[in-house]
This record gives structure tokens, C-alpha cells and sequence, in this order.
């Protein structure tokens, strides 16, 4: 993996990616570069794509890059 800054905000999620508001799931797909989950997880937006850098306890790191990306 190679970067040099994410493209986007940093976002800290408070609660895992299934109880958040569809509006705010929207508005941290839209804009966000780098999300850090509830339970320490951390992904980061690479030429477009999400990548898990670190899963976290509950794994809400996998279930939001899953979410967030793009069908085929």
C-alpha cells in the first residue's frame, strides 16, 4: 500500500456501522478518508478503495468496507 495523505476527513465512528443513521452512513461514505471504528478498528480510503488496516475487537472495520464498496 502506498499513500501519502488520505483524501477526505478523518471520522471516529461512537457506535458500531449497524446503528448508525442511513443519513450519517451517507455522509461518512461521501467524504470521509479515513474512519477509525468503535471497537479501535481503522480503514483508510487508497485511490478510491477502502482498506482495513486494523480489524478491531468486533471486526465493525470489515462490516463498514463491505458497506462502503462499490458493486460490480
Amino acid at each position: 500500500m502506498k499513500y501519502d495523505e488520505p483524501k477526505g476527513n478523518w471520522v471516529k465512528l461512537s457506535k458500531p456501522w449497524s446503528e448508525l443513521r442511513p443519513g450519517l452512513r451517507d455522509d461518512v461514505a461521501a467524504n470521509a478518508g479515513e474512519i477509525h471504528t468503535y471497537d479501535e478498528g481503522h480503514l483508510i480510503r487508497v485511490d478510491g478503495l477502502w482498506e482495513v488496516l486494523k480489524s478491531g475487537t468486533r471486526n465493525d472495520a470489515d462490516l463498514v468496507m463491505n458497506a462502503l464498496r462499490k458493486p460490480n
